[in-house]
């Protein structure tokens, strides 16, 4: 299938399950892979998240090394040291300079936000959102359970799950954003965090309406810790948050031992897209040699 690895791979989205499909088709042998991510990214659980480079220049996740990239001419030439490229640039223009076979959407955005088969030879969804057959070509299943990782042509994937239940809390486990604002926090992953500590503050976007109600410009919300644990993951200090977001999750436990390992899901979603790329092959012929 060496013609197959040539393949270019646009993958939206650098957090955790864009970094473990990224990873997986790495070590695979596919080598031009190119995330696409926003300036803020909002990973969580970053020390697995290639999203991280947008920051530190270079993220290794498994062995797998992606190098941001200002300038979209620069993607070919980190493929060529063996790298895998990140950027922030927008999605329309990335497109334009470099043209994919294969689209993976794992924004995990929950509507099709634009996505259309028209993309690539190839594009595929993870997760809730889209319909395989409509807007992709083939969406791969996310939910835990007997069907994660499974490929659909045809359909939708089941709703969003809630979190994973651990010592008999779920959504006690996540710490979300009541309101838009920047996030800042002095704690890191790994820390211990006691039942209502606090893990950091939401700094409030004052609107000019605010400013006539005498609203402070400084007024700032807690954000606090429902149970006691570790943190498991947890949004960078001073990244915007709009209302709803996920800012962090907390192991009850008190310990754990995967924060920097790939999840047994995310490995198994990223088998699932390899499969649909598999099954999807005679979309792909790359180049007069191809053979399907």
């Amino acid at each position: 299938m060496d013609w197959l690895h040539q393949a270019r791979i646009l993958i939206r989205g650098a957090g955790e399950l864009g970094s473990g499909v990224a990873a997986h088709l790495a070590h695979q042998g596919f080598g031009r892979i190119l995330l696409v991510e926003r300036a803020f990214p909002k990973a969580v659980r970053r020390h697995v998240c290639f999203s991280e480079a947008v920051f530190n220049h270079a993220k290794t996740v498994d062995g797998v090394t992606a190098r941001f990239v200002m300038l979209l001419s620069e993607i070919d030439l980190v493929h060529e040291v063996g790298d895998l490229a990140i950027t922030t640039q927008p999605l329309p223009e990335v497109l334009a300079a470099w043209p994919p076979e294969i689209f993976i959407d794992a924004a995990m955005l929950r509507t099709s936000s634009g996505l259309s088969r028209g993309l690539a030879n190839l594009v595929i969804a993870l997760g809730p959102g889209c319909q395989a057959g409509r807007e992709c070509h083939a969406v791969v299943e996310t939910v835990r359970g007997p069907q994660l990782g499974r490929v659909l042509s045809d359909g939708q994937s089941l709703a969003a799950e809630p979190p994973a239940e651990i010592m008999g809390f779920a959504q006690e486990r996540v710490i979300k954003a009541q309101r838009p604002g920047i996030f800042r926090t002095p704690r890191d992953i790994g820390d211990r965090i006691e039942r209502g500590e606090k893990i950091g503050v939401v700094v409030l976007l004052v609107t000019r309406e605010d400013l006539y109600r005498g609203v402070p410009v400084d007024s700032e919300y807690p954000v606090v810790s429902r149970i006691s644990g570790v943190v498991r993951g947890l949004l960078r200090d001073g990244v915007p948050v709009e209302s709803g977001d996920k800012i962090g999750d907390v192991d009850p436990r008190g310990f754990t031992d995967d924060l920097e390992h790939i999840s047994d899901k995310t490995q198994r979603v990223a088998e699932g897209v390899l499969e649909a790329i598999v099954l999807n092959r005679d979309r792909l012929r790359v180049g007069e040699a191809a053979q399907v």
